[in-house]
C-alpha cells in the first residue's frame, strides 16, 4: 500500500506541474494580446505620423522654399521609416522635384537680380543653380559658362 501511496504521490505531482503549465500558457495569451494591442496603436500613431509627414512634403513642394523643403523632406523619411513605410524611390522623386524647383527657383532669381543690376546677389542665385542642378545630374558646364559670362559682363559695367 505504500508503493501505491508513493505512485499516488507522483501522479499528483505531475497533475499539479502539468496543471500549472496549462494556467502559465493560459495567461500569457492575454499578456501578449495586451502589447499586440499596445504595439498596433504605436503602429497607428506612426503611420499617422507618417501621412502628415507626407502631406506637409508635398505642401512645401508646391508652396515653400527649398530650405523649407529640404527639412519636410527628411522628416518624412524619418517618419516614414519608423513607421516601416518608407520608400526609396518615393524619396528620389521628392528630392528630385524639390531640387528641380530650387533650379528653376535660382534661374529666375539670377535673371532678376541681374535685370536689378546686382552682381553679388546674382552671383549667389548662380551657385546655387550650379550646386542644386549638380546633384540632380542637370549641371550644364555650357549653360554655367553662358551665365557666369553675362555676371562678369554686369560686373564690368557696373564698375
Amino acid at each position: 500500500m505504500h508503493q501505491l501511496s508513493e505512485h499516488k504521490k507522483s501522479w499528483i505531482i505531475v497533475l499539479c506541474l502539468y496543471g500549472a503549465l496549462i494556467l502559465a500558457h493560459a495567461a500569457a495569451p492575454l499578456v501578449w494580446a495586451e502589447q499586440t494591442k499596445e504595439e498596433k496603436e504605436r503602429q497607428r500613431m506612426l503611420n499617422l505620423e507618417a501621412t502628415n509627414a507626407l502631406w506637409r512634403l508635398k505642401r512645401a513642394l508646391e508652396k515653400e522654399g527649398f530650405y523649407a523643403g529640404r527639412v519636410r523632406l527628411n522628416v518624412w523619411r524619418a517618419a516614414a521609416m519608423d513607421a516601416g513605410k518608407f520608400d526609396p524611390q518615393k524619396y528620389e522623386e521628392f528630392k528630385q522635384q524639390l531640387y528641380q524647383k530650387s533650379v528653376n527657383d535660382a534661374l529666375k532669381c539670377f535673371e532678376f537680380y541681374i535685370e536689378q543690376n546686382s552682381p553679388h546677389d546674382a552671383k549667389m542665385c548662380l551657385q546655387t543653380w550650379k550646386v542644386h542642378a549638380s546633384e540632380i545630374g542637370q549641371f550644364d558646364e555650357d549653360t554655367y559658362n553662358e551665365l557666369f559670362e553675362r555676371l562678369e559682363d554686369l560686373k564690368d559695367t557696373s564698375e
